[in-house]
This record gives structure tokens, C-alpha cells and sequence, in this order.
């Protein structure tokens, strides 16, 4: 699939670069900010309504509340909760434990009281910009440059690559990664780089064309039943 892709790309644009980053398993958030303030956050929904969840992301501390681009600005992220953060609330809460990281990040956001959300420490990893008006960028090494300069939290692994095979590498830095990670992840992303490219590839029914996501196999193990309890 990932060879297709490639193919598909040079058929559309010819040779182009491609950033790799992590593919996070939690709850996507958009955060929209008007003359330099920070004016409301929405979940994606269905990608043309969301929730707004405004309130319960003033309680998580990695975004700026005020920044420098003075323009209109949504910027999108992926609300996660760590493993040793969910580990120590788990501990804390031994009467209602939470399942995983990536349910409890969720609740945490669409959660309708925001103290549930503050005592559940969650956090954002921004690596996109949705919409920006005047656009002053040209591509997702500029984007996420720019999300790092305004002191948006995001991850530390970010890779552009001049090729399939320089792709491919990447992807196999982040599956030996993975498991040594504190956030819940379960694959790559795979973008191609230049913003006016991705204008040339557009967009399927619910895709764009310029990305893919690659998943990796779920992780399985052997284990024993100790115990049945009939009903």
C-alpha cells in the first residue's frame, strides 16, 4: 500500500519529499485563535461538526493562550493521556481504574465537568495547521517549525524524507521506537511535504490524497486463564 502510494504521488506531481511522524491514538482537537488569542476548541466530529470542548482544554497547560501571528488560525492536535500519567492516576483511583490511555484521554476532553478533565492530566501533541488566513506557510517542515515557534507542544520525532526508501527508514525508526514510548501510538504518518502539492493531489470523498497512514500489527501475546466465573 505504501508502494502505491509513492506511485500515486509521482504519477500526480512527480519526485516530491515526504515528512514521517508518529500516528497517536487519542482524541483529535482543533484550537482556533483570532488577532493572537485563543478563542475556542472543537473536537474533529464528524470533520465538518464537532464538540466544543473550549472549557475543558483551558485546563491542559501545552498551548499558548496568546500568540505573535495576528491573523486567523486553526491549528490541530491530538489530545493524549501518558502511560505513566494514566499508571499513577490508576494507582490513585483503585475503585474506577481506566481502562486505556486512549478512552481515557477522550473522556477526559469530552467530559462535560472540566475538574474531571484537569485530575486526569491529559495532554496535547499538535502537528498539523488546518486553516490560516494570510497562509504565511509553504510546507509541514514550515508548519510544524511555526507550532514550535508560537509554543505549541509537539513530539520530538519529526522526519523529511527525499524518498520511498528514506520514508521507509523512518517508519522502521518509529517501530523500534514505539515501545520504549510514554504516549500510546500505532503507526506513522506519511505526508507529502509541499503545501501547493498538496493542492495539485486533493482530496478523495474522506481522504487526502497527499497522506497515508501506516498501521502497524497489533501487538499479541500468550497468556493463561487462571479463573472462570460462570453466570
Amino acid at each position: 500500500e505504501l508502494s502505491a502510494f509513492f506511485t500515486r504521488v509521482r504519477k500526480a506531481v512527480g519526485e516530491t519529499s515526504y515528512t514521517v511522524e508518529y500516528k497517536y491514538d487519542g482524541l483529535t482537537v482543533c484550537l482556533t485563535y483570532e488577532n493572537g488569542a485563543f478563542v475556542r476548541a472543537t473536537t474533529r466530529g464528524n470533520g465538518v461538526e464537532g464538540e466544543d470542548v473550549t472549557e475543558q482544554v483551558l485546563t491542559i497547560q501545552s498551548f499558548p493562550l496568546k500568540i505573535s501571528y495576528q491573523g486567523t488560525l486553526e491549528v490541530r492536535g491530538e489530545a493524549v493521556m501518558r502511560l505513566s500519567v494514566l499508571e499513577k492516576y490508576n494507582e490513585q483511583h483503585p475503585d474506577e481504574p481506566l481502562k486505556n490511555a486512549r478512552n481515557a484521554a477522550a473522556g477526559a476532553v469530552r467530559n462535560l465537568d472540566p475538574k474531571v478533565t484537569k485530575t486526569r492530566n491529559p495532554e496535547i501533541l499538535f502537528y498539523d495547521v488546518n486553516y490560516m488566513s494570510p497562509n504565511i506557510l509553504s510546507s509541514q517542515e514550515e508548519t510544524m517549525a511555526f507550532l514550535k515557534k508560537e509554543g505549541f507542544k509537539t513530539f520530538p520525532f519529526f522526519r523529511v524524507c527525499d524518498s520511498g526508501e528514506s520514508v521507509k527508514a523512518a517508519i522502521d525508526e518509529i517501530e523500534i521506537g514505539r515501545k520504549n514510548l510514554d504516549v500510546l501510538t500505532d503507526g506513522a504518518v506519511i505526508k507529502v511535504n509541499g503545501l501547493s502539492v498538496r493542492e495539485q493531489m486533493g482530496y478523495t470523498d474522506k481522504f487526502p490524497r497527499y497522506a497515508i497512514a501506516y498501521k502497524f500489527e497489533a501487538e499479541e501475546a500468550e497468556t493463561t486463564v487462571l479463573n472462570v466465573f460462570w453466570q
